[in-house]
């Protein structure tokens, strides 16, 4: 079969039978396998877990395939690129790899993931350190003013979603890894939601470390992720799990360990090597399709559904409106309803699933590269339906 491209948008979207089953908005949280990819992946896996080692579909082969088509979406060396279990582990590896003092200090914005905050409040209990949250904008002299209110001589990391996964804003990634170098203050970027939707080159971005997953806009098998460090960044760390696989050099009698000096480190032990496999065939699906068309695609759909959001006086937006300031997210508020309960209208009504964000009592839209004009649509007329049967509240 050929592979279609975004021209041949219906082509796309047959290749995600749960298309069928309603419409899928949720993408930022889960991505869908494309069929073709999905096939080879579970070919793939029966025949490794069936054969073992009799098996002759080159396994470890297919994992390095990936690393280099991650490094080439990165702009790196594969020989920096780690794979882990998902966005959450590449943190864990930064934060838990680094040294700490009691007080030493944490910059990190008001619409973190949990994979953020959550080993961060660990470290503050566990070694002292302090978490400095700033609020969330676009605009670059407004960030660079908030950071430098907070920062300090303990300030000894920044850390920051390159997308936001509450407001869906893209923050302005190189320049804050920039003043942070400027200040001797290292630099961790959470890709989650930007890996896969448009174009990152983490050399340009300029940070210390980044971590990004497969199972999101990259439409790869849960429980891939990815974890970049520079050169420079990968020799402060000191990995908090050693296992084979992790050293260079190894020898009892002498007492050397020697990790390697690349992104192997954090790779030990026996390992689910099917999974980078399958995260490989989505990796090169996309890549048929053209990760410029990608993005332009993605950036369709976002700006037609932001303008629908803008045309209705029940509904704000959180997300800013320019894609440059933004990504394939969209997040708004709904006047009268409770976030959750619209979601569960939605899927009930409608067969759409869509992300609540508790923090704005919004929901959150993804729309991706399987996406079309005709899921929004629906998106829009469903809630404009529910609208004019009045909110919730003293349901």
């Amino acid at each position: 079969m050929t592979q279609p491209t975004l021209a041949d948008h219906a082509t796309v979207r047959a290749m995600f039978p749960a298309l069928e089953a309603g419409v899928y908005l949720n993408t930022g949280t889960y991505g869908i396998m494309p069929e073709p990819a999905l096939t080879r992946y579970i070919a793939l896996v029966e025949e490794y877990e069936r054969f073992g080692l009799f098996s002759t579909n080159g396994v470890g082969q297919k994992v390095e395939q990936a690393r280099t088509a991650i490094a080439g979406l990165l702009s790196c060396a594969s020989t920096q690129i780690a794979f882990t279990g998902n966005a959450t582990d590449g943190i864990n590896l930064a934060l838990a790899g680094l040294t700490w003092q009691e007080d030493d200090e944490v910059i990190i914005t008001d619409e973190e993931h949990e994979a953020v905050y959550h080993p961060l409040l660990y470290l503050q209990r566990t070694k002292g350190i302090r978490i400095r949250r700033v609020s969330v904008s676009p605009d670059l002299d407004v960030m660079m003013e908030r950071c430098a209110a907070v920062a300090s001589p303990r300030t000894q990391l920044l850390v920051f979603s390159h997308v936001t996964c509450e407001s869906g804003t893209r923050l302005p990634a190189a320049a804050l890894c920039a003043w942070a170098k400027d200040r001797g203050i290292l630099s961790l970027v959470d890709g989650a939601q930007s890996l896969g939707v448009f174009p990152t080159d983490v050399g340009m971005l300029g940070c210390d470390f980044y971590t990004g997953n497969g199972h999101k806009w990259l439409c790869g098998p849960k429980g891939t992720g990815v974890f970049y460090a520079s050169p420079e960044g990968l020799q402060l760390l000191s990995p908090a799990h050693v296992g084979a696989g992790s050293l260079e050099k190894a020898d009892l009698k002498s007492g050397t360990a020697q990790l390697w000096s690349s992104g192997r480190r954090f790779e030990f032990g026996t390992r689910a090597g099917t999974l980078y496999g399958g995260l490989g065939y989505s990796l090169a699906w996309l890549d048929e399709l053209g990760w410029d068309n990608v993005t332009a695609y993605i950036k369709q759909l976002n700006d037609s559904l932001k303008t629908a959001i803008l045309e209705r006086p029940y509904l704000h937006l959180l997300t800013p409106q320019p894609f440059k300031h933004s990504s394939g997210l969209t997040t708004f508020v709904a006047d009268g309803w409770d976030a959750g309960k619209l979601s569960q209208a939605l899927w009930h009504q409608a067969r759409i699933r869509v992300r609540v964000i508790p923090h704005y009592n919004a929901l959150r839209i993804a729309t991706a590269h399987f996406n079309n004009q005709a899921d929004l649509d629906v998106l829009i007329a469903t809630l404009d339906d529910l609208a004019s049967k009045g909110n919730n509240d003293e349901s």
